[in-house]
């Protein structure tokens, strides 16, 4: 197995230093993968850390990586008007970066901060698109991934629309309970678009 390139210093906190078990895992969920085609892929990723409070992507900066979270939790908001706004959490496996200025090579005017002390998994664009002509079966993942982004952002779009703030609030720890004790309540209020305050009374009342 190729030892995987990590930044950010110290020995990462999982103890999954030389394993990689988590990005091949997330690609095989919707492409299957043959050694072969794993060892021309592992090398592209490299194992970065990231500190509490590090702004791992700003607005104004062009998305040059595709992330896999290994630990810990990451933000995705906007700024508008002197406020930011939740758009998302990535956390668990799940996929991290600004997509949208890393597949159009835009300026980000969405912001990417840790929330805790984490880790995730990164592949440059180049890579990713070199890997999408070289190795089977991985263009159709990132048509896979796009497709995932698409229908989630307008599942979010109809939620906010259709749904009440309780019942917003219950799919929420339906989905993702456990983000309370990592993510300030400010942060998920605002996700889940209401003030700290009803969210509060919400959290009182709903068990």
């Amino acid at each position: 197995m190729v030892r995987p390139k990590v930044f950010g210093g110290g020995t990462p906190r999982g103890g999954y230093l030389g394993l990689m078990h988590r990005v091949r895992a997330t690609i095989e969920r919707y492409v299957p993968l043959d050694d072969e085609a794993w060892a021309r892929i592992e090398p592209m990723w490299t194992l970065k850390q990231h500190e509490r409070g590090e702004l791992v992507t700003a607005a104004g900066s062009v998305e040059t990586r595709f992330g896999i979270m290994e630990e810990g939790v990451h933000r995705i908001f906007f700024e508008h008007d002197g406020q930011d706004h939740s758009l998302g959490f990535s956390y668990d496996g799940s996929w991290t970066g600004v997509y949208d200025s890393f597949v159009t090579g835009r300026p980000a005017r969405i912001q990417l901060l840790s929330m805790t002390p984490s880790a995730a998994w990164w592949i440059d664009r180049a890579d990713l698109l070199r890997a999408y002509v070289e190795v089977p079966g991985m263009e159709r993942f990132g048509r896979l991934i796009l497709e995932e982004v698409l229908v989630g952002r307008a599942q979010r779009e109809i939620e906010m629309l259709s749904l009440s703030a309780e019942e917003r609030y219950r799919r929420f720890m339906d989905r993702s309970a456990h983000l309370l004790q990592l993510v300030p309540q400010k942060d998920i209020a605002s996700y889940l678009g209401m003030t700290p305050e009803t969210f509060s009374r919400l959290r009182a009342r709903v068990r």
